[in-house]
């Protein structure tokens, strides 16, 4: 059986169409060197000469005519082959990804979508969940993405997380939480709130944030133990709330103006903030940041950006 690979004839090819091997390497992007050993170690297994050189150039031996006529065949079929495998991954996106119940999050995704809804072959899993499980998703159930929040406060306990369990990062940004109450709010009117504010309020809150590989201070500003409040586990529920009860509010992290207007919705900052925070973008070490991950990366930056010039 000949020890012959696919790169050697790819190598042989080229040079016979260039009729040069210095040439030939400066197209394949190899030094001369590597290619003159690999033809060398072709020519040894074939048991003949393929090229002849000379200082006028490299010219195809009779012998050689017969085997590159067999491997331009074979080179053509194999990059058929790779070029339909691409086409078809192009036409093809899985994406599996965990976030927070964030709607700028949500937003940008389904403006992602929309450059991909045409592909012949979707199949994306969108969990809103919190941090845990979203770390959970990418090292035990196969998810590709996932977003975090934390406080900046707890940036170095975050990080020493990553790094132990082999997951890398992107930031997206970091923000101060804002008050998001319904247009018909009396707090609407105000330019800024402050906790004493909203006492009489009722505050809407995600029932599950909680996140066991960090310690989560208080996320609101002037949270307090006593006070209404309705726990929602599903993010749709809270325009609902929104909407139709003028008295109830959430702090939130900032939305599309163009969100806030479907939903006649205010949002109102607060000066006495107690954290910054910070949403990530993370994924497995071993996972190629590339393709589908890095668009949708990129448009969560646009929707940032949008966000913030907005503010």
């Amino acid at each position: 059986m000949l020890d012959i690979s696919v790169k050697q004839m790819k190598y042989a090819v080229e040079i016979a169409r260039c009729g040069s091997i210095n040439q030939a390497a400066q197209n394949l992007y190899v030094t001369q060197s590597s290619l003159s050993k690999a033809m060398k170690e072709l020519e040894s297994a074939l048991g003949y000469a393929v090229f002849q050189r000379s200082p006028g150039g490299t010219t195809v031996t009779p012998e050689g005519r017969e085997f590159l006529e067999t491997a331009r065949e074979i080179v053509y079929k194999l990059e058929f082959l790779e070029r339909q495998a691409q086409l078809r991954r192009e036409q093809r996106a899985s994406i599996k990804i965990s976030i927070p119940r964030a709607t700028y999050i949500t937003y940008a995704f389904t403006e992602f979508f929309k450059g991909i809804q045409n592909l012949e072959q979707i199949q994306i899993n969108f969990s809103e969940t919190n941090s845990r499980e979203a770390v959970d998703n990418i090292l035990y159930h196969g998810f590709h993405l996932g977003i975090i929040r934390y406080p900046d406060v707890l940036e170095e306990n975050t990080q020493r997380m990553l790094q132990q369990k082999h997951l890398r990062f992107r930031r997206i940004w970091t923000f101060d939480y804002m008050l998001l109450v319904s247009r018909e709010s009396p707090l609407a009117g105000l330019g800024q709130v402050h906790p004493a504010d909203l006492r009489g309020y009722i505050e809407l809150l995600h029932g599950d944030t909680s996140s066991a590989f960090l310690p989560e201070p208080k996320e609101d500003p002037g949270e307090e133990e006593d006070g209404k409040r309705i726990y929602l586990y599903e993010r749709g529920s809270q325009f609902d709330f929104l909407s139709n009860v003028p008295a109830t509010y959430m702090w939130v992290s900032p939305l599309p103006e163009k969100v806030l207007r479907q939903h006649e919705l205010v949002q109102i900052p607060c000066p006495d903030n107690r954290f910054r925070y910070q949403d990530i973008l993370i994924y497995h070490e071993d996972y190629p940041f590339s393709g589908y991950a890095e668009q949708f990366y990129n448009v969560l930056l646009r929707t940032k950006e949008e966000i913030e010039s907005a503010l």
